[in-house]
């Protein structure tokens, strides 16, 4: 009888176990999953800015994305700009931190970079916040896999950032421009 019981309690204590218990390694990959979707080629769709200067042609953050790779949840962008009626190449790392989606860039001045959503096949947003000179100016990203986004996403990007309390004059549809750079610069 003894017997009986002690089987029936260790079937118990047994049934009750996962199949397969996940290691903090194995999340760990699993995040990193998340972010490596990030990678490959983006287009910049629209930018947006505190300071449109910032955004203006040869302005800081006026610049085309061409890449993003992601190695140990830091992220490397590969863009172009102009400067002095050149296209110039520009290569930038944004590295975590241990907050989720926040990112430390260095980069006219120095910059909390935030992942704020993604459909990794079609969009991605990113807010900066830039620490310049004394100054802190907020600079939006919207990316695309292609240069052409559905004027539906445009409008909640736009929307969001007007919720901000930015003005809708500070946000630049540069799809044609980019598009343009780019073939010039091939």
């Amino acid at each position: 009888m003894k017997l009986l019981l002690l089987s029936m309690g260790l079937a118990l204590v047994c049934g009750l176990q996962p199949e397969y218990s996940r290691s903090e390694e194995d999340l760990s990959d699993e995040k990193e999953q998340k972010w490596v979707q990030l990678s490959r080629h983006w287009h910049t769709v629209v930018l947006a800015s505190s300071n449109r200067s910032l955004i203006e042609e040869e302005g800081p953050f006026r610049y085309f994305i061409q890449n993003i790779t992601v190695q140990h949840g830091n992220l490397h962008g590969y863009f172009l700009t102009r400067k002095n009626g050149q296209c110039i190449p520009l290569s930038l790392t944004a590295f975590k931190t241990k907050e989720a989606h926040h990112f430390k860039l260095n980069y006219y001045g120095t910059n909390d970079v935030y992942y704020e959503s993604s459909k990794p096949n079609e969009y991605a947003k990113f807010i900066l916040y830039n620490y310049h000179d004394g100054k802190v100016n907020i600079v939006a990203n919207l990316f695309g896999r292609t240069p052409y986004l559905s004027n539906e996403i445009k409008k909640k990007f736009e929307e969001d950032f007007i919720r901000r309390g930015f003005r809708k004059e500070n946000i630049l549809d540069i799809s044609e421009v980019g598009s343009k750079l780019l073939s010039f610069h091939s």
